[in-house]
């Protein structure tokens, strides 16, 4: 994940040769939306036009800055994109102002923090066109989990800037009161005679006064129109190297083995098991037939025979004369008479 340093170099080099194309970006941006605020004057009526038209196309600004930073070179238009899907970006503007103006009921800094929360909201709606709204806010709300604070110091690196002519307008606004306060107390110790031949300076201090006013006016604005393209394309590469660091928080990694995933406070260790294939049956192995005969013992290879005690070995004729029965021998007679025949 990338530190406050690497974003903002990244920014310088997303702007790099886009300029012209961002700072022409922003001050079209802050003049239509000037000339589309004139319609607040029409009581409730003009409001809500005004917020209609104001949160679609804030989207398709913040999408222009987005394309800015991919190095996309959208063209001027594309500050009109957040049109295209109107009644969604509508929802998502509304949903995302009701929540943080509820929060900010409790006290202004939960609904500053609450705004951070919400900060990716519209670019998850440009990456995922299927997203909706609630969703969209849901996924923001968990991806800025333990990233708020980052991502305030990012916008505060720059923001730091405008604090210059602001503290300026307040000095210049504390030597005008007190320039008056010395000038009316000074006159106020004469006579009425020396008081009113003394020139009055209150018109020329009030004339510096509001000249000084409109010069940091126009300083402010100069730098919104070069600090703003910064923050916002600061806050592109932000959503960039947070969705590479986090991804969708529903979508669990995949991994090979059962790994527990680094644990956070929230919420414990996680596992993924990984999906099981089925084995595929075992193919029966094809009975050998040695025999000719089908019988039951044919259908497994005969073992090798062993010689038996019954069966001749070497120097078994002793044995056998010993355990043969005997026979009875025949008689002389008989002999006697076969030889006769």
């Amino acid at each position: 994940m990338m530190s406050i340093s690497e974003v903002r170099k990244m920014t310088k080099q997303a702007l790099k040769g886009n300029w012209g194309l961002a700072i022409g970006g922003m001050a079209l941006a802050y003049v239509i939306l000037g000339a589309v605020s004139m319609i607040n004057f029409i009581p409730v009526l003009g409001t809500i036009a005004y917020y209609i038209f104001a949160g679609p196309f804030m989207i398709g600004a913040m999408w222009f800055f987005l394309a800015i930073s991919r190095q996309e070179k959208p063209d001027i238009g594309y500050l009109f994109s957040g049109f295209k899907t109107f009644g969604r970006n509508l929802l998502a503007a509304v949903l995302v102002f009701i929540f943080t103006f509820l929060w900010s009921l409790l006290f202004l800094i939960p609904g500053i923090i609450k705004s951070f929360s919400y900060s990716q909201t519209f670019m998850i709606l440009r990456d995922d066109p299927n997203i909706s709204p609630l969703d969209a806010i849901t996924e923001s709300r968990h991806r800025m989990n333990g990233h708020k604070g980052r991502l305030f110091g990012l916008i505060l690196s720059y923001a730091w800037v405008f604090f210059i002519p602001v503290i300026v307008m307040m000095v210049l606004g504390i030597v005008a009161m007190a320039s008056t306060a010395m000038f009316d107390y000074s006159t106020s110790s004469y006579s009425y005679e020396y008081y009113s031949s003394m020139p009055d300076m209150s018109p020329v201090f009030a004339m510096i006064f509001v000249l000084g006013y409109f010069l940091m006016a126009a300083v402010l604005f100069g730098l919104a129109i070069w600090i703003y393209p910064q923050i916002l394309v600061a806050m592109a590469v932000f959503y960039d190297d947070l969705y590479a660091s986090t991804g969708t928080f529903n979508e669990a990694p995949a991994t090979d083995d059962l790994e527990p995933t680094p644990y956070t406070p929230d919420e414990g260790p996680s596992y993924t098991i990984p999906p099981v294939e089925p084995t595929p049956p075992e193919e029966p192995e094809a009975p050998q037939f040695e025999n000719k005969t089908w019988g039951s013992e044919s259908m497994v290879e005969p073992e090798k025979e062993t010689p038996t005690p019954e069966q001749p070995t070497e120097n078994s004729d002793t044995i056998s004369e010993a355990v043969r029965p005997s026979q009875p021998e025949e008689s002389t007679d008989q002999q006697n008479n076969d030889e006769q025949k």
